[in-house]
């Protein structure tokens, strides 16, 4: 039986009157690709946000390894194993791709041993990183300020830095965003390289992708969970194709 990574229990979050996520109660597995689809304002972004700690949950619990972590802030839940990527590419344009991925896995060095020494002395910061530059696929951009890369390299290198963490779950908003279709096709690769070892929660427009590499696909509508269920199951859902996919599907 596939093991609980992640659970949400009735989760909202409400702005007012408004209930942008509305008692939303999940179940992600370990090892999954497990993708969160909607129309615009459906809630995925705010979802992703509640359970990376950014923003506060109004209601409802999130669980992550059986421990609630619905109120710790998202460095602690950074550092418990989740990482988290952006609708646009959040990387530091002055700084080398090589940089940018020794700082990221810097951050899981115990702040007290940099005390001690240089924390570039540390091997296995720098081989954290190292290994992240070739799952990012951008050993040859080691030397490129993160500024001079093209977009979708960027979007790479953003999930290189997240990787260097070491999450076990990875949560993905909009990774195809913004991308002409050669590297969307780079970056759905890498997304597919990534799942082999690891846990993705994703929220993508591009249905194309989605059915392509999700296990599960969870559907929001109005801040609520319409229907889950595997890529075949959701598309031939009527109530699916009614609130969201219409007659074009993928």
């Amino acid at each position: 039986m596939a093991e609980t990574l992640l659970e949400t229990s009735l989760l909202s979050r409400r702005f007012g009157a408004l209930a942008a996520v509305d008692s939303v109660s999940l179940a992600f597995q370990r090892g999954e690709v497990h993708a969160v689809i909607g129309p615009n304002g459906a809630g995925k972004s705010t979802f992703l946000s509640l359970i990376s700690g950014e923003l506060r949950a109004s209601s409802g619990r999130v669980r992550f390894k059986s421990e609630d972590v619905t109120r710790l802030t998202p460095d602690r839940i950074s550092r418990l194993g989740i990482g988290r990527s952006y609708q646009s590419a959040n990387v530091f344009p002055e700084l080398t791709c090589a940089e940018c991925l020794w700082l990221a896995a810097q951050s899981r060095a115990r702040p007290s041993m940099l005390f001690f020494r240089p924390a570039e002395t540390y091997a296995g910061i720098g081989a954290r990183a190292e290994r992240a530059l070739q799952e990012c696929r951008l050993t040859a951009r080691r030397a490129t300020p993160a500024g001079e890369l093209s977009y979708g390299e960027q979007r790479q290198l953003e999930l290189g830095m997240i990787l260097a963490t070491e999450p076990e779950l990875l949560l993905l908003d909009e990774p195809l965003a913004g991308l002409g279709h050669d590297e969307a096709i780079s970056v759905i690769a890498l997304l597919r390289e990534v799942a082999r070892s690891s846990t993705l929660l994703l929220v993508e427009h591009d249905m194309d992708a989605v059915f392509s590499i999700a296990d599960r696909i969870t559907v929001l509508v109005g801040g609520r969970v319409l229907e889950t269920g595997s890529p075949a199951q959701i598309r031939q859902s009527r109530a699916v194709r009614e609130a969201y996919l219409g007659d074009e599907q993928p």
